[in-house]
Order: C-alpha cells, then sequence, then structure tokens
C-alpha cells in the first residue's frame, strides 16, 4: 500500500519542476517529508513517507487530484493541552516558561513538585470553558494595599499587575481614602499570587490573572488593623460587588470567640448571606485550633504545606480547619503519620513578583522583583484565586457549592487534624468532572 501511493506521487509529480518549498515561520504543523492518504476501497489509512525534494503540500495536492485516492492530508502533530505562560520568574538569563522554575507550588503533584497545587491544570480548564484566567469574577483583597497604580515620585503600579482598569472599587480603611496603596508588600504579593498578570514575558504569574480585583486596605504599614477597620473592608467589598473576599489576615490566639470581634463577624455572616466566597488564612502560630476570622462560620479557613506536601511547621491545624494549600516553609516535626514529612528537608517559599518589603520599610514604594514569603496568607490566596477560576466557569453557583467543591477535591496527604479535606487540587476543582 505505501508502495502503491508513493509510486502515485512519483508519477503525478514526473516532469513537473519542483519549486523550492515556501519559508515558513516556526516549524510545521505537521511531520515534514510525510503524508497521510487512503486509497478508495481500501479500509485504512497509511501514513507515507515522501521522496526527496518533495514537499508536503505538493504531495497532498498530487494525491487529491488522483480519482483512486480517498483522500490525502498533512500528518498533523498534536500536543499536550495545556497552558504553559512564557513568564520568565528570576531565571538568567530570562527564559520563556522560567516561572516553574520559581512556582512550585502552581505545578501539578509530581516528583518535580509533589506539594503543588496543580493550578496550571486549572489554567487549562477555564481556557477550555471560554473564562480565560478566570475572567469576569471580582476579588476583594483586604491587606495591606497593593501596589496597583502610580502616585507622584513616591509610589509605582507594580509592572507584573494587571492594568489599573481591572483594579475596582479601591478604598484605604487606614488613611480614610480612596487611594489604598501598599506601604509594606504583604498585600501585593498576596494580590500577585491571586491574580498576577501571566503570559506577558514578564515576572511570574497569578491563579485567576484573568479576574478584577478590589484592594481595600484593613492592615498597616506594619501589618496592623483594627477589627473596626476589618469589619467596614467587608462590608464594604459585599456592598460593591466582590464574589470572593479574601482575608489573608489573622488575630491573636487571645481571640477566642466571636463576642470579643462581633463586628467583623455580623461582616461575614453578611458575606454569606449575600453569596459571597470568603476565604481566610488559618493563622501562623503552629496551635491545635484555627485563627479567627478564618475560625468563623461561613469562611473557608486555610492551613499551609510545604513543597513536599507536609503541613508547614508554623500552620495552625486541628479545629475549624476546611483545607490546606502550598504556603511554603519547612515541614512540621508532629505529623507522624505522613511519611513525607522531613523537618530537616529544603525550605522553600512561595515566590511572586510583588513590592519588595525591605525597600518599603525604608520608604521606597517603587521597587519590585521575585520576593520569597511563606505563611497561611499564601495558602489563602491560592484558594480564593481557585474559588474565582470556579466561579467564572460556574457564575450561578452559590457560596456553598463553591466550598464543598473546593473541600471535595482535595487530595489527602494525613490525618484531618492536620489538613482538613485535604491539599487543594486546583485542576480537579475545575475540571467540571466533580469530585
Amino acid at each position: 500500500m505505501r508502495l502503491r501511493l508513493a509510486q502515485m506521487i512519483l508519477i503525478a509529480l514526473a516532469g513537473t519542476a519542483l519549486a523550492a518549498p515556501l519559508a515558513r515561520a516556526g516549524d510545521p504543523p505537521y511531520v515534514p517529508g510525510e503524508v497521510v492518504a487512503k486509497l478508495k476501497g481500501q479500509p485504512t489509512e497509511h501514513d507515507v513517507k515522501l521522496p526527496a525534494g518533495v514537499t508536503v503540500p505538493q504531495a497532498v495536492r498530487s494525491l487529491r487530484a488522483n480519482p483512486k485516492v480517498a483522500y490525502a492530508n498533512p500528518n498533523y502533530l498534536a500536543s499536550a493541552s495545556t497552558v504553559n505562560p512564557n513568564d520568565p520568574g528570576s531565571s538568567q538569563p530570562p527564559q520563556s516558561h522560567g516561572w516553574r522554575i520559581d512556582q512550585w507550588n502552581f505545578l501539578a503533584p509530581t516528583g518535580a513538585a509533589p506539594g503543588g497545587a496543580n493550578i496550571q491544570g486549572a489554567w487549562q480548564n477555564a481556557q477550555d470553558a471560554g473564562v480565560s484566567g478566570g475572567r469576569g469574577v471580582t476579588v476583594a483583597v483586604l491587606d495591606t494595599g497593593i501596589a496597583y497604580r502610580n502616585k507622584g515620585t513616591k509610589f509605582a503600579h507594580d509592572p507584573d499587575l494587571p492594568p489599573v482598569t481591572r483594579f475596582v472599587s479601591p478604598k484605604d480603611f487606614v488613611d480614610g481614602d480612596q487611594l489604598p496603596l501598599d506601604e509594606n508588600g504583604h498585600g501585593t504579593h498576596v494580590a500577585s499570587t491571586i491574580a498576577q498578570a501571566t503570559d506577558n514575558d514578564r515576572g511570574l504569574t497569578g491563579v485567576a490573572y484573568g479576574s478584577n480585583l478590589m484592594p481595600i486596605r484593613v492592615l498597616n504599614r506594619s501589618e496592623q488593623g483594627t477589627a473596626s477597620n476589618i469589619a467596614s473592608g467587608i462590608r464594604y467589598a459585599v456592598e460593591h460587588g466582590a464574589d470572593v473576599i479574601n482575608l489573608s489576615l489573622e488575630f491573636k490566639p487571645v481571640v477566642r470567640q466571636c463576642a470579643q470581634i462581633p463586628g467583623v463577624c455580623k461582616a461575614l455572616e453578611a458575606a454569606a448571606v449575600h453569596g459571597v466566597v470568603v476565604v481566610a488564612s488559618a493563622g501562623n502560630h503552629h496551635q491545635p485550633g484555627v485563627a479567627y476570622p478564618a475560625r468563623a462560620g461561613g469562611v473557608i479557613a486555610v492551613g499551609a504545606t510545604t513543597y513536599r506536601g507536609c503541613l508547614a511547621d508554623y500552620s495552625d491545624y486541628g479545629f475549624g480547619l476546611d483545607l490546606v494549600a502550598p504556603g511554603g516553609g519547612a515541614d512540621t516535626s508532629l505529623d507522624t503519620q505522613n511519611p513525607t514529612c522531613d523537618p530537616a528537608a529544603p525550605a522553600y517559599a512561595i515566590r511572586q513578583y510583588s513590592l519588595n518589603p525591605q525597600a518599603a520599610a525604608q520608604g521606597n514604594f517603587r521597587k519590585f522583583g521575585v520576593i520569597p514569603l511563606k505563611g497561611t496568607s499564601m495558602a489563602a490566596a491560592e484558594v480564593s484565586g481557585t474559588a474565582a477560576l470556579l466561579l467564572a466557569e460556574n457564575p450561578a453557583w452559590p457560596r456553598s457549592q463553591v466550598e464543598s467543591s473546593l473541600e471535595g477535591c482535595t487530595r489527602l496527604y494525613g490525618s484531618q487534624k492536620y489538613y482538613g479535606a485535604g491539599l487543594l487540587d486546583s485542576a480537579a476543582v475545575t475540571s467540571g468532572a466533580g469530585c
């Protein structure tokens, strides 16, 4: 069969001057020097190696003109359906896709990143659903502010954040104005994890890179904020249309019940009534009990895990913990049931292109770079970003269904005491297949 097809090609082209192949941009989307063809009356197709000097387009045209040929096509190439942004990260010299070296937390759980949250798979799911990067969803970030715009010579827009048009309804409850600009770096790092500009040949990537951000400043330059301002910030986010609220903040362990922060808990109740998904960090005191506000009703409490998928040695755990996500740092020595844990093993942080905290502490709010941080703050941001991707795919879903999906699609690494429902699997959450 292959011989007959090859002979047909030679006969069809006999006496014809072969033109030089047209120049192409990049590699052709098919195997060079090969076609796939089927003769009429034959049950199967065959791939045929072309004679020297015959191009694929020439062979296809000739075979299609032959009445004995049922069809002829290039032998097209396929590739894995995976979104792989070109962001270089900190690679030197800069290399396309270098973000993978920095952002282990966004990779699938493999030998290269056993504790990854599979964000890359979720990007593909969102793209397949026509809502790339969580387009159309608004995430409110209650934090130290965000370096989202320029202001005079003192403040600069983080060049790897989305344009200012994607920042909606900003509010500063610390200074009492409409410019919640970051003077610390924490809020910008959290916002970057949620929605950093992606596939832009710069810096690193964000989970829900197509979503809108609502910057609400409730923490000052020293990362301190009052219960009254936090309550006001939550109410403001609800009133101004936030779909998701990220609270990468915690009260000290002395706060043990809602009666001590009634304004905050009532605001969270109102958020739940309005169907807003609220995600909060479980706390960084390594205590058996989640910190407030994550412990309040209607809030998704997120603990932190390490590169190996082990509970981090700073993360709160136990009562009130809903799930965990990568937060970086060293493994705990408490989790003896998880054989992957090794407190002496290398510890890796969560890296984002963000405002430089050391420069900010010196009053320089214009210096940016790849910044390593660790904490349940970073873990909460990954869950908020995943919630945004899920809501973009399912805008009519109630808050409870979003929470059920986040917790029901996790990977189990150890006991519920340390991991809640398990480790975030963003791709499974957004797959549409259910769990």
